[in-house]
């Protein structure tokens, strides 16, 4: 199987994923192909609609977008890191952004994101990373 190869529709099944990103084509580009991978979505439009809907739900995952109005997402991961594991302190969140140059890994990885993507995110590859971070042994 290739690198831009389709993941079989099971991939994440049984995995939720929550999207945050203020581009809607991007998150319902993201959703679709989370779904036919198996994973249940929630998405949210801003860092702090992302936390609120940490509220109701906790999903496995999280895929933040950076640069976003109001808060961005290190606003977000920072206000994770500060909740209790069991309100989602511990969440694994990849960091997605058009801005590789500005907000590369050896900015993101340090600021409490686990991966590092930039946009035009691969769905297909979004897919292989969260399925290898969530593995369940």
């Amino acid at each position: 199987m290739g690198r831009h190869d389709p993941l079989p529709g099971d991939a994440l099944a049984g995995i939720h994923v929550l999207i945050i990103d203020d581009d809607a084509e991007a998150r319902d580009l993201l959703r679709t192909v989370l779904r036919y991978c198996g994973a249940l979505v929630s998405v949210a439009s801003s860092a702090g609609e992302g936390l609120d809907t940490l509220q109701r739900v906790l999903p496995d995952i999280v895929v933040c977008d950076i640069a976003m109005p109001t808060h961005d997402g290190y606003w977000f991961v920072s206000s994770l890191r500060e909740r209790a594991p069991e309100a989602g302190g511990n969440l694994p969140v990849i960091a997605i952004t058009a801005h590789g140059v500005t907000h590369g890994p050896d900015r993101t990885l340090p600021a409490g994101f686990q991966a590092h993507l930039r946009k035009p995110v691969d769905p297909w590859e979004l897919c292989r990373v969260i399925a290898s971070m969530t593995r369940r042994a």
